[in-house]
């Protein structure tokens, strides 16, 4: 098993405005899937190269006074993985994210947050959790839509710093 984390020094303080956090928390969510997730290109890759074996976890944690992403799963060869995810973010930096793949997941983040109202247990974690970080949960739905690519890019560039990743492995006997 292994985690890539990524440090990210912004919490629900640094930010203040509760429209700036899910606002972030939802490009955040949109640029893991467009990097790393089951439809993306260099999911495919490493999934067709044995480099993983199946779906990476995607999460992005935050509270008062820390934020940071994990990107969980496994493989044979954790470090090959954080290397081609590297590739992959300066790629995404340096061409521009596509407005289509943009918005094809965009749609699919939005879907997963309506889903996540139809279990009573996620409705309850996800009210617990959003209160204490000063948000309503009705947040997400609505600001949803509104996440523009020019904002998906400039977070893109702010929180996949290279320099705040780090491989974290768990090895079996």
């Amino acid at each position: 098993m292994f985690v890539i984390g990524i440090k990210n020094a912004v919490g629900v303080d640094a930010l203040g405005d509760p429209n700036d956090i899910v606002t972030r928390h939802i490009a955040i969510e949109i640029l893991l899937n467009l990097l790393i997730g089951k439809s993306s290109d260099l999911y495919k890759r490493l999934y067709e190269a044995e480099l993983i074996m199946s779906e990476p976890d995607l999460d992005y944690e935050f509270a008062k006074s820390y934020a940071y992403i994990n990107i969980t799963g496994q493989s044979k060869k954790p470090r090959k993985v954080l290397e081609e995810f590297k590739k992959e973010v300066q790629k995404l930096k340096e061409n521009g994210l596509e407005q289509q793949s943009f918005n094809r997941i965009k749609n699919m983040v939005y879907g997963e947050y309506v889903k996540e109202f139809n279990n009573v247990s996620d409705i309850c974690r996800m009210f617990v959790s959003d209160y204490f970080k000063g948000i309503n949960s009705f947040d997400y739905i609505e600001k949803s839509s509104g996440v523009t690519l020019d904002e998906a890019a400039s977070i893109l560039n702010m929180v996949f710093d290279e320099n705040k990743m780090i491989l974290s492995i768990v090895k079996g006997k």
